[in-house]
């Protein structure tokens, strides 16, 4: 078996195909990271609207009990039910 003798300009251009293929790897690398980061971010993103939808949705399904009613007397009108004493914290 025989080997050819390449030429310097053969090697010197492998040499710099190879010097790229590694800065183009190593930022790269840099990007999927950033990336995944981004994912995870936007994960919790979507797992928090998630939790927010659910919370409205059961806010919507008590709309007109009869629980519901009660809560937005006290909080909106400041009703009392019968027999309960309100103390007022004079602090305030």
């Amino acid at each position: 078996m025989q080997f050819k003798k390449t030429s310097l300009l053969t090697k010197l251009l492998i040499l710099v195909l190879g010097i790229y293929a590694v800065i183009t790897l190593v930022n790269l690398q840099g990007r999927i990271n950033q990336t995944r980061a981004e994912e995870r971010r936007l994960q919790q993103e979507v797992a928090y609207a998630e939790q927010e939808h659910l919370a409205l949705e059961e806010a919507i399904d008590e709309l007109g009990t009869d629980k519901s009613i009660i809560k937005i007397a006290r909080e909106r009108l400041g009703m009392v039910a019968d027999g309960e004493i309100v103390f007022f914290d004079s602090d305030d």
